[in-house]
């Protein structure tokens, strides 16, 4: 890891001040995330972004050959014992999460460190031998990595408690059937598709916050968003998990996907 953090440092300069990898997208989102900023403080992020996103970037390439030992020792469950419970309770549960922090170290790490059955939900790429790659990496540890066009299927043929893992922040494709969530600052397209397999499937939801401590080194903390059996009114899980998402964010923006074009609608 040594080793790959000196390859990243080179990455950094070549994505920021070589390239610059899509440093505008970048600029307008912190911009517009926190307004309240001065542009020295602004800027200072966004160098800090770009820091981290290198160290994912060989942190990601690691995960097709990293160990168990190396992965558990650096990706930490400090409250494991809400997992435990669900174990002892017989009871399935969805976890979301968000392009925050090393998602893909957490995904090998999970079925290692809990004893729930884990299952990634993912948006297969458009190239299907990285996509192909990306599987390979993420299963190994025994992990059931589902399209979302399988998962109802799936879902209905667990005969075990699992634990749903679902990414939060994905940009909707189209701005129909969507919530809208105050969100960094802008009125935000959230897609409802957690809310509805937490009321159908009548799971738990759980939002898990990742944390830096050092380079390479992460921890997990584990918090109930909402009860199966909660009476919630429409939206009012969607704004949960984007507000949980949103405090990470504040705490440490560094750690989030700045590249990623996450506004691409706006609310008329």
């Amino acid at each position: 890891m040594a080793v790959l953090y000196v390859i990243a440092d080179g990455f950094y300069l070549l994505l920021y001040k070589t390239f610059g990898y899509r440093k505008k997208v970048v600029k307008d989102n912190l911009k517009q995330s926190f307004p309240e900023k001065s542009e020295s403080e602004l800027l200072a992020i966004e160098k800090k972004f770009y820091h981290y996103l290198s160290d994912l970037i060989v942190e990601t390439v690691k995960g097709f050959s990293i160990g168990k030992k190396e992965v558990t020792k650096r990706m930490q469950f400090i409250n494991r014992q809400v997992l435990d419970e669900l174990v002892v309770n017989n009871q399935s549960a969805i976890m979301v999460m968000g392009h925050y922090g090393n998602w893909e170290w957490l995904c090998r790490a999970s079925q290692m460190l809990a004893d729930n059955q884990m299952i990634v939900a993912y948006k297969p790429l458009s190239n299907s031998l990285f996509n192909d790659l990306m599987q390979k990496a993420r299963t190994k540890f025994g992990v059931m990595s589902v399209p979302m066009m399988q998962l109802p299927r799936v879902l209905k043929e667990q005969k075990k408690p699992y634990l749903l893992i679902l990414l939060a922040d994905q940009s909707p494709s189209d701005r129909n059937g969507n919530i809208w969530v105050p969100f960094l600052n802008r009125e935000t397209a959230v897609m409802p598709g957690i809310e509805k397999l937490a009321l159908k499937y009548k799971l738990p939801v759980y939002y898990n916050t990742i944390r830096l401590l050092k380079r390479g080194y992460y921890t997990c903390e584990f918090k109930l968003l909402c009860r199966e059996n909660e009476n919630t009114n429409e939206g009012d899980i969607t704004k949960l998990h984007t507000m949980a998402l949103e405090k990470n964010i504040i705490e440490k923006p560094e750690l989030w996907l700045w590249s990623h074009k996450r506004w691409k609608h706006k609310k008329q």
